[in-house]
């Protein structure tokens, strides 16, 4: 079942939607139940740059991955794989926003997180351009190509054997010719990632693979 937000982030974040994926590696299949969750604040702000899309410039996700057989099974440790498993992890999420028209660029940075557990982790962040509407509210934003610059912070830890993600995309620009539309995305890249990072924090990570 999909992942919920520590309380931290939930009084500020909404359940937008979730999916649920599947892919074939060489020795096992790969099952990623994600939950998509938006800004309250800046909601209706997010809804008129999404233009029908699932994933909001501003958005949290967190995954939840199920690997059959189990990597016990075919002689793995979760931790000990980390570093083949992180950069599947992050291709995952690549694939699962290209297909709702966000493309992702260069890696900014790379590095592995601690928690206060002690849980031990993998993040990237990476560049990001979001698609925006030709027109919103009547003021133009461009040809209807346009695009936002984003930022994608995509994280993995290894729990007792599988892997949960989790992460964010946060917009470091509003649309230039929007300017209403622009004050009422309220941009802040410094309070989003915070918000990234209690979200690192918080997650239950054994509870996260239970069900």
């Amino acid at each position: 079942m999909p992942i919920d937000l520590p309380p931290a982030v939930a009084d500020d974040w909404r359940r937008l939607g979730s999916r649920t994926d599947e892919r074939s590696l060489s020795l096992a299949t790969v099952t990623a139940e994600t939950a998509v969750f938006e800004h309250r604040p800046t909601a209706d702000a997010l809804e008129r740059l999404r233009g029908g899309r699932d994933v909001p410039v501003r958005s949290l996700f967190t995954v939840a991955l199920d690997i059959s057989p189990s990597l016990s099974t075919i002689g793995l440790s979760a931790a000990d794989a980390l570093d083949v498993a992180a950069p599947k992890a992050r291709e995952q999420f690549v694939d699962t926003v290209a297909d709702d028209g966000i493309e992702v660029g260069a890696e900014r940075a790379t590095e592995y997180i601690d928690r206060p557990d002690g849980a031990v982790g993998h993040l990237s962040v990476l560049e990001a351009a979001y698609p925006i509407e030709a027109a919103v509210d009547g003021a133009a934003v461009g040809d209807g190509t346009a695009t936002i610059d984003a930022e994608a912070h995509v994280a993995v830890w290894p729990t007792a054997d599988t892997y949960v993600m989790a992460g964010g995309l946060l917009p470091l620009e509003g649309p230039a010719d929007a300017a209403l539309l622009a004050a009422a995305l309220d941009v802040d890249p410094a309070r989003d990632r915070e918000a990234i990072v209690d979200l690192f924090r918080g997650l239950e990570l054994e509870d996260a693979t239970d069900g």
